[in-house]
């Protein structure tokens, strides 16, 4: 797997085929993450989602989202590293606010330049554009701060596949 200090995506993606149905893979994964006390797993049919548990998680603290569907090969898992729900969910609202900063700034800008005035509300459009930056960057030093965590879920993840699980594309 590819480390996820270098990796700059915002939720990095990892995808794997392995033996056997989907429903057994995810009961495999159940089984792994019942003897770890680092991770915590809440379970559908073909769904998982791993999780810190409640004492030592942290705002900066992942999740794990992983699905399995069926495969010619057996079961392909695609899996997220993502931030907890209620946290990605306050990371879009902000870089929602941050693009209609820009964009109210690049019109109201335009609107006064094409009027005959001064376009001071072009100003916003690099406040909008330096907000979402900052945001980027908050995201990188949440994950470097969960990166420990990162792994523990990742590695639950890894021996749940066991020697038969290969990696599909990261």
């Amino acid at each position: 797997m590819a480390s996820s200090e270098t990796d700059l995506r915002m939720r990095p993606v990892y995808c794997f085929t392995t033996e056997g149905g989907p429903e057994e893979y995810i009961a495999r994964l159940e089984q792994v993450a019942s003897v770890d006390p680092a991770v915590r797993i809440q379970r559908g049919k073909r769904h998982a989602m791993l999780r810190i548990p409640d004492g030592a998680r942290h705002t900066w603290s992942p999740t794990l989202d992983v699905h399995a569907s069926p495969d010619p090969a057996g079961t392909h898992i695609h899996a997220r590293v993502a931030p907890a729900p209620e946290v990605w969910t306050l990371f879009v609202f902000c870089y929602a606010v941050a693009g209609a900063v820009a964009l109210s700034g690049a019109v109201l800008g335009f609107s006064q330049h094409l009027a005959g005035g001064s376009p001071w509300g072009l100003v916003a459009l690099p406040v909008g554009l330096l907000l979402a930056a900052g945001l980027y960057a908050a995201s990188i030093v949440g994950r470097g701060l969960g990166a420990h965590q990162i792994h523990q879920l990742l590695a639950c993840l890894e021996a749940s596949l066991g020697d038969a699980g290969r990696s599909v594309s990261v």
